[in-house]
């Protein structure tokens, strides 16, 4: 009868240990997720705010966020002559909402504006909760770091984002 009592009392400390390891983890992963929200949370604009890659900007809903940007050869095989930047454009309000590469204004280092590339550029009508991927396409004329400018386009709401090619 002891042998039985002793076992019983392993069998149900191992289930203890196992449970209070597996919770122990639980709790881990939830704050983990909870921490990556709050860096997912998006920023609203301010006036005098500029933004760098991967900074996830609201606009009255549209999130927008630049991922990267790169120096692609243009069509003549002029190395560095063409600037793409990638990016994420998810829509959280209600209503459908359009986003453009054309409502993005890029200036280099020194002021200059680049003229919009031809390429398969952005520009969508996103549906509420949809999430949309793409690139833009701009001429280089001169030296980054860059600063990229967008009005969005169903409101007077700007933001800017500071950016360099690595």
């Amino acid at each position: 009868m002891k042998k039985w009592k002793l076992g019983f009392i392993a069998l149900a400390s191992i289930v203890l240990l196992f449970a209070a390891c597996s919770n122990t983890n639980d709790n881990a992963k939830t704050n983990n997720k909870q921490s990556e929200n709050k860096q997912q949370e998006a920023i609203k604009p301010t006036k005098n705010k500029q933004f760098k890659l991967n900074d996830r900007v609201d606009l009255l809903g549209l999130i927008v966020t630049f991922e990267k940007v790169t120096y692609l050869q243009n069509d003549k095989g002029v190395k560095d002559s063409v600037l793409k930047v990638d990016m994420n454009v998810e829509n959280n309000s209600a209503t459908p909402r359009g986003f453009t590469t054309i409502g993005m204004e890029i200036s280099d280092k020194g002021g200059k504006k680049l003229a919009i590339y031809p390429g398969e550029n952005l520009g969508e009508k996103i549906e509420p909760g949809k999430t949309v991927h793409g690139s833009g396409y701009f001429a280089v004329n001169g030296k980054g770091p860059y600063t990229i400018a967008y009005k969005d386009q169903d409101s007077d709401v700007r933001a800017s984002w500071k950016v360099e090619v690595k």
